[in-house]
């Protein structure tokens, strides 16, 4: 029974990795059809998933998993040109129900995680909150602001690549 949880959990960790590669994949093909400030945050938010995307692919290679990235499929461009097709603030308040459930499925995670790996875990938690408060503040038109969680989250990451 643990080892088919350890699997469960492993596989999760998985797709959570794959979830930020594609999800900056999306970000990325958003911010090539904005110009200015809503250009700018979606680079971040691709910035953000290629960090949190970073720390699974760290927790899976210690345990040995083999990673490539995954290809990018029709539909995630379809879906970013869909997304694109919206006005901004439509597109970011589109984003709400799809992060909810995320941060449910990674708060999971974090509870399955052994010690070695929580922190990569809560780093995928807070990630995905930062990203719900983002839209959050968007939707309240915070103007830059609505970025605070998400670039402090990005410095996060960077300071831990680069501690000793």
């Amino acid at each position: 029974m643990a080892e088919a949880a350890a699997e469960g959990y492993e596989a999760g960790v998985y797709a959570a990795w794959a979830g930020e590669i594609q999800g900056e994949v999306f970000f990325d093909a958003l911010a090539k059809t904005e110009a200015g400030a809503a250009r700018e945050k979606w680079e971040t938010l691709a910035e953000l998933e290629r960090v949190t995307g970073e720390r699974m692919a760290t927790v899976l290679r210690g345990r040995n998993v083999n990673i490539a990235p995954p290809k990018k499929s029709g539909e995630l461009l379809a879906a970013a040109q869909e997304y694109a097709r919206m006005s901004f603030a439509d597109a970011v308040a589109s984003m709400r129900p799809i992060l909810v459930n995320a941060i449910g499925k990674f708060e999971a995670l974090l509870a399955q995680a052994p010690d070695g790996e929580r922190d990569a875990m809560q780093f995928l938690v807070d990630h995905e909150r930062a990203l719900l408060s983002f839209v959050d503040l968007e939707t309240e038109q915070a103007g830059d602001a609505a970025l605070n969680d998400v670039r402090a989250l990005i410095a996060k990451a960077k300071r831990a690549t680069t501690s000793p």
